[in-house]
Protein backbone atom coordinates (compact mmCIF):
# COMPACT_ATOMS: atom_id res chain seq x y z
CA UNK A 1 0.00 0.00 0.00
CA UNK A 2 1.51 3.30 -0.52
CA UNK A 3 1.35 6.51 1.75
CA UNK A 4 -0.13 9.57 -0.67
CA UNK A 5 0.10 13.31 -0.11
CA UNK A 6 -2.88 15.21 -1.70
CA UNK A 7 -3.47 18.90 -1.96
CA UNK A 8 -6.62 19.78 -3.80
CA UNK A 9 -8.21 23.87 -4.30
CA UNK A 10 -10.46 24.32 -0.92
CA UNK A 11 -13.51 25.19 -3.59
CA UNK A 12 -16.83 22.63 -3.38
CA UNK A 13 -16.33 21.69 -6.95
CA UNK A 14 -12.89 20.73 -6.31
CA UNK A 15 -13.29 19.06 -2.82
CA UNK A 16 -16.27 17.51 -3.06
CA UNK A 17 -14.80 14.95 -6.86
CA UNK A 18 -11.94 14.01 -4.00
CA UNK A 19 -13.39 13.47 -1.19
CA UNK A 20 -14.75 9.92 -1.85
CA UNK A 21 -11.96 9.13 -4.46
CA UNK A 22 -9.86 9.00 -1.04
CA UNK A 23 -11.86 7.89 1.47
CA UNK A 24 -12.05 4.62 -1.22
CA UNK A 25 -8.16 4.69 -1.24
CA UNK A 26 -8.24 4.67 2.38
CA UNK A 27 -10.84 1.76 2.89
CA UNK A 28 -7.90 -0.23 0.32
CA UNK A 29 -5.68 0.29 3.21
CA UNK A 30 -3.58 3.14 1.94
CA UNK A 31 -2.12 5.87 4.13
CA UNK A 32 -3.48 9.97 3.20
CA UNK A 33 -2.05 12.59 4.11
CA UNK A 34 -4.29 15.86 3.15
CA UNK A 35 -3.04 19.41 3.34
CA UNK A 36 -6.36 21.64 3.48
CA UNK A 37 -8.49 23.97 4.64
CA UNK A 38 -9.88 23.98 8.00
CA UNK A 39 -13.17 24.75 6.19
CA UNK A 40 -12.87 20.98 5.37
CA UNK A 41 -11.15 19.61 7.95
CA UNK A 42 -14.41 16.96 9.53
CA UNK A 43 -14.90 16.16 5.96
CA UNK A 44 -11.25 15.48 4.88
CA UNK A 45 -10.91 13.45 8.43
CA UNK A 46 -13.90 11.47 8.02
CA UNK A 47 -12.67 9.71 5.05
CA UNK A 48 -10.03 8.40 7.07
CA UNK A 49 -7.23 11.04 5.75
CA UNK A 50 -4.99 12.62 8.13
CA UNK A 51 -5.37 16.38 8.05
CA UNK A 52 -2.56 18.93 7.99
CA UNK A 53 -3.95 22.67 7.70
CA UNK A 54 -2.45 24.99 5.08
CA UNK A 55 -1.01 28.14 6.24
CA UNK A 56 -3.85 30.59 7.70
CA UNK A 57 -2.95 33.16 5.35
CA UNK A 58 -3.82 31.37 2.64
CA UNK A 59 -7.14 29.47 4.11
CA UNK A 60 -9.62 32.00 2.82
CA UNK A 61 -12.19 29.35 2.60
CA UNK A 62 -11.52 29.12 6.50
CA UNK A 63 -11.72 33.23 6.90
CA UNK A 64 -15.73 33.17 5.75
CA UNK A 65 -14.24 34.67 1.77
CA UNK A 66 -15.13 33.45 -1.29
CA UNK A 67 -12.88 33.21 -4.25
CA UNK A 68 -13.97 36.52 -5.54
CA UNK A 69 -12.91 38.19 -2.17
CA UNK A 70 -9.96 36.47 -1.88
CA UNK A 71 -8.58 37.35 -4.98
CA UNK A 72 -11.12 40.00 -6.55
CA UNK A 73 -9.47 39.91 -10.04
CA UNK A 74 -11.07 36.32 -10.79
CA UNK A 75 -14.54 38.50 -10.93
CA UNK A 76 -13.54 41.16 -13.36
CA UNK A 77 -12.40 38.91 -16.00
CA UNK A 78 -13.71 36.23 -18.83
CA UNK A 79 -12.93 33.69 -20.74
CA UNK A 80 -8.57 33.40 -21.41
CA UNK A 81 -7.91 36.49 -19.48
CA UNK A 82 -9.57 34.86 -16.51
CA UNK A 83 -7.37 31.65 -17.10
CA UNK A 84 -4.21 33.64 -17.20
CA UNK A 85 -5.20 35.29 -13.90
CA UNK A 86 -6.16 31.50 -12.40
CA UNK A 87 -2.70 30.37 -13.80
CA UNK A 88 -0.90 32.64 -12.43
CA UNK A 89 -2.49 32.07 -8.85
CA UNK A 90 -1.57 28.43 -8.92
CA UNK A 91 1.79 28.98 -9.17
CA UNK A 92 1.98 31.84 -6.97
CA UNK A 93 1.00 29.20 -4.36
CA UNK A 94 3.42 26.78 -5.28
CA UNK A 95 6.19 29.33 -3.78
CA UNK A 96 4.16 30.57 -0.84
CA UNK A 97 3.74 27.00 -0.08
CA UNK A 98 7.18 25.89 -0.63
CA UNK A 99 8.50 25.61 3.27
CA UNK A 100 5.74 24.31 5.04
CA UNK A 101 5.07 21.71 1.92
CA UNK A 102 8.56 20.80 2.20
CA UNK A 103 8.21 20.38 5.91
CA UNK A 104 5.59 18.24 5.64
CA UNK A 105 7.35 15.93 2.91
CA UNK A 106 9.94 15.52 4.86
CA UNK A 107 7.76 14.66 8.15
CA UNK A 108 5.26 12.55 5.68
CA UNK A 109 7.71 10.90 3.58
CA UNK A 110 5.28 9.84 0.74
CA UNK A 111 5.36 7.73 -2.35
CA UNK A 112 2.99 9.27 -4.20
CA UNK A 113 2.05 12.53 -4.59
CA UNK A 114 -1.91 13.84 -5.85
CA UNK A 115 -2.57 17.31 -6.82
CA UNK A 116 -5.96 18.92 -8.33
CA UNK A 117 -6.03 20.36 -11.19
CA UNK A 118 -5.22 23.62 -9.57
CA UNK A 119 -3.04 22.63 -7.49
CA UNK A 120 1.02 22.26 -8.03
CA UNK A 121 3.06 22.01 -5.06
CA UNK A 122 2.30 18.10 -4.92
CA UNK A 123 3.40 17.51 -8.79
CA UNK A 124 6.79 19.97 -8.33
CA UNK A 125 7.31 18.24 -5.36
CA UNK A 126 6.97 15.12 -6.69
CA UNK A 127 9.08 15.63 -9.41
CA UNK A 128 12.08 16.96 -7.80
CA UNK A 129 12.65 13.66 -5.36
CA UNK A 130 11.68 11.48 -8.02
CA UNK A 131 8.31 10.39 -7.18
CA UNK A 132 4.87 9.11 -8.37
CA UNK A 133 2.51 12.14 -9.42
CA UNK A 134 -1.10 12.29 -10.21
CA UNK A 135 -3.38 15.10 -11.65
CA UNK A 136 -6.72 14.41 -10.58
CA UNK A 137 -8.36 16.30 -13.34
CA UNK A 138 -11.76 17.71 -11.85
CA UNK A 139 -12.71 20.50 -14.65
CA UNK A 140 -12.65 19.41 -18.19
CA UNK A 141 -9.27 17.93 -20.04
CA UNK A 142 -7.29 21.64 -20.81
CA UNK A 143 -4.78 19.50 -22.54
CA UNK A 144 -3.45 20.87 -25.36
CA UNK A 145 -4.45 18.75 -29.72
CA UNK A 146 -4.36 19.20 -32.97
CA UNK A 147 -7.98 18.43 -33.14
CA UNK A 148 -9.09 21.27 -29.91
CA UNK A 149 -9.25 24.47 -29.72
CA UNK A 150 -7.44 26.20 -26.78
CA UNK A 151 -8.96 25.32 -23.30
CA UNK A 152 -11.36 28.49 -21.78
CA UNK A 153 -12.40 29.12 -25.85
CA UNK A 154 -15.68 27.13 -25.75
CA UNK A 155 -15.19 26.47 -28.88
CA UNK A 156 -16.45 23.44 -31.12
CA UNK A 157 -13.81 20.66 -31.35
CA UNK A 158 -13.04 19.22 -35.06
CA UNK A 159 -10.45 17.28 -36.89
CA UNK A 160 -10.90 18.18 -40.41
CA UNK A 161 -8.36 19.62 -42.17
CA UNK A 162 -9.28 23.11 -42.10
CA UNK A 163 -10.21 22.80 -38.58
CA UNK A 164 -7.03 21.41 -37.61
CA UNK A 165 -5.70 24.28 -39.38
CA UNK A 166 -7.92 26.86 -36.96
CA UNK A 167 -6.71 24.81 -33.49
CA UNK A 168 -3.10 24.83 -35.06
CA UNK A 169 -3.01 28.50 -35.36
CA UNK A 170 -5.30 29.09 -31.93
CA UNK A 171 -3.02 27.03 -29.98
CA UNK A 172 -0.06 28.56 -31.25
CA UNK A 173 -1.21 32.12 -30.49
CA UNK A 174 -2.34 31.31 -27.22
CA UNK A 175 0.26 29.38 -25.68
CA UNK A 176 3.21 31.07 -27.70
CA UNK A 177 1.98 34.38 -28.09
CA UNK A 178 -0.93 36.00 -25.36
CA UNK A 179 0.58 33.36 -22.68
CA UNK A 180 4.08 34.44 -23.73
CA UNK A 181 3.83 36.40 -20.06
CA UNK A 182 1.84 33.83 -17.91
CA UNK A 183 4.64 31.40 -19.59
CA UNK A 184 7.80 33.42 -18.35
CA UNK A 185 6.03 33.97 -14.37
CA UNK A 186 5.44 30.46 -14.03
CA UNK A 187 9.04 29.30 -15.55
CA UNK A 188 10.85 31.81 -13.15
CA UNK A 189 8.62 29.55 -9.87
CA UNK A 190 10.14 26.44 -11.94
CA UNK A 191 13.56 27.42 -12.09
CA UNK A 192 14.03 28.82 -8.30
CA UNK A 193 12.20 25.46 -7.66
CA UNK A 194 15.29 23.85 -9.18
CA UNK A 195 12.69 22.27 -11.84
CA UNK A 196 13.51 22.51 -16.06
CA UNK A 197 11.51 25.43 -17.14
CA UNK A 198 8.18 24.26 -19.40
CA UNK A 199 9.30 26.32 -23.43
CA UNK A 200 5.62 25.34 -24.27
CA UNK A 201 3.51 26.25 -20.95
CA UNK A 202 0.09 23.90 -21.53
CA UNK A 203 2.10 21.80 -23.90
CA UNK A 204 4.93 20.56 -21.94
CA UNK A 205 3.61 20.88 -18.42
CA UNK A 206 1.12 18.88 -18.19
CA UNK A 207 3.27 15.53 -20.34
CA UNK A 208 5.32 15.49 -17.44
CA UNK A 209 3.17 13.99 -14.86
CA UNK A 210 2.83 10.66 -14.28
CA UNK A 211 -0.69 10.17 -14.81
CA UNK A 212 -3.63 13.05 -15.82
CA UNK A 213 -6.96 10.69 -14.30
CA UNK A 214 -10.32 12.47 -15.40
CA UNK A 215 -12.79 12.44 -13.72
CA UNK A 216 -15.59 11.75 -16.24
CA UNK A 217 -15.60 8.77 -19.20
CA UNK A 218 -14.64 9.85 -23.13
CA UNK A 219 -18.66 9.78 -23.95
CA UNK A 220 -18.64 13.28 -22.16
CA UNK A 221 -15.17 14.43 -24.29
CA UNK A 222 -13.72 15.53 -27.18
CA UNK A 223 -12.44 13.54 -29.51
CA UNK A 224 -8.96 13.25 -29.93
CA UNK A 225 -6.23 11.52 -31.82
CA UNK A 226 -3.36 12.74 -29.85
CA UNK A 227 -4.38 12.15 -26.60
CA UNK A 228 -1.04 11.77 -24.38
CA UNK A 229 -0.63 8.50 -23.34
CA UNK A 230 -0.42 9.61 -19.29
CA UNK A 231 -4.40 10.36 -19.34
CA UNK A 232 -6.56 7.73 -18.30
CA UNK A 233 -10.41 8.35 -17.78
CA UNK A 234 -11.73 7.03 -14.36
CA UNK A 235 -15.28 8.44 -14.43
CA UNK A 236 -16.96 10.58 -11.74
CA UNK A 237 -17.78 9.57 -8.62
CA UNK A 238 -21.70 9.10 -8.27
CA UNK A 239 -22.93 9.88 -5.04
CA UNK A 240 -25.18 7.92 -2.76
CA UNK A 241 -28.14 8.46 -0.84
CA UNK A 242 -27.08 10.00 2.56
CA UNK A 243 -29.63 8.34 5.01
CA UNK A 244 -28.50 10.46 8.07
CA UNK A 245 -29.60 13.76 6.10
CA UNK A 246 -32.53 15.51 7.06
CA UNK A 247 -35.35 15.97 5.07
CA UNK A 248 -37.38 19.12 4.35
CA UNK A 249 -40.82 19.20 5.50
CA UNK A 250 -41.51 19.61 1.61
CA UNK A 251 -39.63 16.85 0.64
CA UNK A 252 -42.87 14.37 -0.18
CA UNK A 253 -43.86 17.46 -2.81
CA UNK A 254 -41.28 15.97 -5.14
CA UNK A 255 -43.75 12.89 -5.50
CA UNK A 256 -46.27 14.23 -6.55
CA UNK A 257 -45.10 16.67 -8.99
CA UNK A 258 -45.12 15.52 -12.68
CA UNK A 259 -42.14 17.55 -13.43
CA UNK A 260 -39.16 18.22 -11.05
CA UNK A 261 -36.78 20.55 -12.36
CA UNK A 262 -33.30 21.57 -10.33
CA UNK A 263 -32.14 24.77 -10.38
CA UNK A 264 -28.11 25.02 -8.63
CA UNK A 265 -26.17 27.95 -9.26
CA UNK A 266 -22.26 26.70 -8.31
CA UNK A 267 -20.23 27.48 -5.09
CA UNK A 268 -17.79 30.23 -7.43
CA UNK A 269 -19.91 32.60 -9.76
CA UNK A 270 -22.65 31.96 -7.13
CA UNK A 271 -25.00 34.97 -7.75
CA UNK A 272 -28.73 33.94 -7.51
CA UNK A 273 -29.30 36.52 -10.17
CA UNK A 274 -27.33 35.09 -13.14
CA UNK A 275 -29.39 31.53 -13.04
CA UNK A 276 -31.56 30.84 -10.07
CA UNK A 277 -34.14 33.57 -10.22
CA UNK A 278 -34.20 33.74 -14.06
CA UNK A 279 -35.10 29.82 -14.02
CA UNK A 280 -37.94 30.69 -10.90
CA UNK A 281 -39.48 33.24 -13.25
CA UNK A 282 -39.32 31.05 -16.17
CA UNK A 283 -41.46 28.38 -14.66
CA UNK A 284 -43.84 30.23 -11.91
CA UNK A 285 -46.88 29.89 -14.13
CA UNK A 286 -45.87 26.04 -14.82
CA UNK A 287 -48.52 24.14 -12.58
CA UNK A 288 -47.27 20.37 -12.99
CA UNK A 289 -43.41 21.30 -12.79
CA UNK A 290 -41.77 21.94 -9.15
CA UNK A 291 -38.77 23.87 -8.93
CA UNK A 292 -36.03 22.70 -6.37
CA UNK A 293 -33.42 25.61 -6.02
CA UNK A 294 -30.18 25.57 -3.96
CA UNK A 295 -28.84 29.21 -3.16
CA UNK A 296 -25.36 29.07 -1.55
CA UNK A 297 -25.38 32.10 0.28
CA UNK A 298 -28.71 34.14 -0.13
CA UNK A 299 -32.43 34.09 0.62
CA UNK A 300 -34.61 34.49 -2.24
CA UNK A 301 -37.50 36.77 -2.01
CA UNK A 302 -40.72 36.44 -3.33
CA UNK A 303 -40.81 32.60 -3.97
CA UNK A 304 -42.99 31.01 -6.52
CA UNK A 305 -45.49 28.70 -5.04
CA UNK A 306 -44.30 26.01 -7.64
CA UNK A 307 -40.37 26.19 -6.03
CA UNK A 308 -38.68 24.60 -3.18
CA UNK A 309 -35.55 25.86 -1.71
CA UNK A 310 -32.99 24.53 0.43
CA UNK A 311 -29.31 25.51 1.52
CA UNK A 312 -27.69 22.46 0.78
CA UNK A 313 -29.44 19.06 -0.76
CA UNK A 314 -27.00 15.81 -0.94
CA UNK A 315 -27.02 15.15 -4.43
CA UNK A 316 -27.54 11.28 -3.93
CA UNK A 317 -31.01 11.83 -2.07
CA UNK A 318 -32.20 14.82 -4.61
CA UNK A 319 -31.06 13.47 -8.31
CA UNK A 320 -32.74 10.57 -8.21
CA UNK A 321 -36.23 12.60 -8.49
CA UNK A 322 -34.77 15.13 -10.89
CA UNK A 323 -36.05 15.41 -14.56
CA UNK A 324 -33.53 18.50 -15.46
CA UNK A 325 -30.58 20.22 -14.48
CA UNK A 326 -30.42 23.75 -15.04
CA UNK A 327 -27.05 24.42 -13.96
CA UNK A 328 -24.17 27.17 -14.78
CA UNK A 329 -21.98 23.93 -15.60
CA UNK A 330 -19.76 23.40 -12.64
CA UNK A 331 -17.67 20.10 -14.10
CA UNK A 332 -18.34 17.48 -11.29
CA UNK A 333 -22.33 18.77 -10.65
CA UNK A 334 -22.79 18.06 -14.46
CA UNK A 335 -21.26 14.48 -14.63
CA UNK A 336 -23.17 13.46 -11.75
CA UNK A 337 -26.51 14.59 -13.44
CA UNK A 338 -25.31 12.37 -16.57
CA UNK A 339 -24.63 9.31 -13.93
CA UNK A 340 -28.35 10.06 -13.08
CA UNK A 341 -29.26 10.02 -16.84
CA UNK A 342 -30.91 13.77 -16.34
CA UNK A 343 -30.67 16.07 -19.50
CA UNK A 344 -29.62 19.90 -18.96
CA UNK A 345 -29.84 23.18 -19.85
CA UNK A 346 -26.56 24.91 -18.78
CA UNK A 347 -25.62 29.02 -18.63
CA UNK A 348 -21.63 29.45 -17.93
CA UNK A 349 -19.27 31.62 -18.93
CA UNK A 350 -16.82 31.78 -16.12
CA UNK A 351 -13.66 28.96 -15.00
CA UNK A 352 -14.56 26.22 -17.38
CA UNK A 353 -17.97 26.34 -17.50
CA UNK A 354 -18.23 27.16 -21.28
CA UNK A 355 -16.21 24.21 -21.64
CA UNK A 356 -18.91 21.87 -20.05
CA UNK A 357 -21.13 23.76 -21.83
CA UNK A 358 -19.76 22.77 -25.31
CA UNK A 359 -19.37 19.14 -24.33
CA UNK A 360 -23.16 19.22 -23.14
CA UNK A 361 -23.94 20.22 -26.97
CA UNK A 362 -21.51 17.76 -28.71
CA UNK A 363 -22.80 14.63 -26.84
CA UNK A 364 -26.68 16.16 -27.08
CA UNK A 365 -27.81 15.96 -23.57
CA UNK A 366 -29.37 19.15 -23.29
CA UNK A 367 -28.99 22.73 -24.03
CA UNK A 368 -26.07 25.75 -23.78
CA UNK A 369 -27.44 28.73 -23.45
CA UNK A 370 -24.59 30.68 -23.73
CA UNK A 371 -25.14 33.15 -21.29
CA UNK A 372 -24.18 33.21 -17.75
CA UNK A 373 -26.92 35.24 -17.35
CA UNK A 374 -30.02 33.98 -20.01
CA UNK A 375 -33.33 35.71 -20.15
CA UNK A 376 -36.23 33.83 -18.57
CA UNK A 377 -38.22 33.95 -21.87
CA UNK A 378 -35.26 31.82 -23.41
CA UNK A 379 -34.85 29.75 -20.27
CA UNK A 380 -38.43 28.53 -20.57
CA UNK A 381 -38.19 27.55 -24.22
CA UNK A 382 -35.27 25.44 -23.88
CA UNK A 383 -36.76 23.82 -20.97
CA UNK A 384 -39.58 22.98 -23.06
CA UNK A 385 -36.96 21.50 -26.08
CA UNK A 386 -35.66 19.36 -23.63
CA UNK A 387 -38.95 17.95 -22.24
CA UNK A 388 -40.24 17.53 -25.48
CA UNK A 389 -37.80 16.42 -27.21
CA UNK A 390 -36.63 12.85 -26.42
CA UNK A 391 -33.01 13.09 -27.72
CA UNK A 392 -31.98 14.99 -24.91
CA UNK A 393 -33.08 12.44 -22.21
CA UNK A 394 -31.33 9.18 -24.69
CA UNK A 395 -28.40 11.21 -25.15
CA UNK A 396 -28.13 11.64 -20.80
CA UNK A 397 -28.89 7.55 -20.39
CA UNK A 398 -26.43 6.78 -22.77
CA UNK A 399 -24.09 8.73 -20.65
CA UNK A 400 -25.48 7.00 -17.70
CA UNK A 401 -24.53 3.26 -18.97
CA UNK A 402 -20.85 4.81 -20.09
CA UNK A 403 -20.41 6.42 -16.41
CA UNK A 404 -22.00 3.16 -14.73
CA UNK A 405 -19.34 1.48 -16.22
CA UNK A 406 -16.05 2.91 -14.12
CA UNK A 407 -15.40 2.46 -11.20
CA UNK A 408 -13.38 5.48 -10.03
CA UNK A 409 -12.02 3.98 -7.21
CA UNK A 410 -10.73 0.85 -8.59
CA UNK A 411 -9.43 2.60 -11.49
CA UNK A 412 -7.62 5.32 -8.89
CA UNK A 413 -6.19 2.49 -6.69
CA UNK A 414 -4.77 0.61 -10.27
CA UNK A 415 -2.86 3.91 -11.06
CA UNK A 416 -0.97 4.24 -8.11
CA UNK A 417 -0.16 0.81 -7.82
CA UNK A 418 1.10 0.99 -11.50
CA UNK A 419 3.15 3.50 -10.48
CA UNK A 420 4.67 2.42 -7.28
CA UNK A 421 5.70 -0.72 -9.54
CA UNK A 422 7.14 1.31 -12.04
CA UNK A 423 9.40 3.76 -9.72
CA UNK A 424 10.22 0.42 -7.77
CA UNK A 425 11.65 -1.30 -10.40
CA UNK A 426 13.39 1.82 -12.15
CA UNK A 427 15.19 2.65 -8.37
CA UNK A 428 16.37 -0.89 -8.29
CA UNK A 429 19.92 -0.76 -8.20
CA UNK A 430 21.76 -3.86 -9.31
CA UNK A 431 25.09 -5.00 -7.66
Amino acid sequence: MAKILIQVVPVEGHMFPSLPLMKGLVDLGHEVHWLGSRFFQQKIEKTGAIFHPIPEKMDYKHAGKTLYEYRPIFANKKGLDQIKEYVKWFYDEVAELREPFHALVDEVEPDVFIGDTSTYSPLFFGFKLGKSTIRLEVIPPSVTSRDTAPFGSGLMPGSSPLMRLRNQFLNYLVDGILFKDVAAYCNRVLKDFGLPIFPRLFRDGIKSIDRVLITSVPGFDYERSDMPDNHRFIGPYIPKEDPNWQKPDWWGDLKKAKKVVLVNQGTVANNIQDLIIPTLIALKDESDTLVVAVPVNEEIPNLPANARVAPFIPFGNLLPHVDLFVTNGGYGGTNIALGYGIPLVIGGATEDKMEVAMRVTISGTGINMKTMKPKPEKLKAAIHEVFTNPKYKQNALRLKNEIESYDSVALLDKAIKELLDKYNKKNIVLV
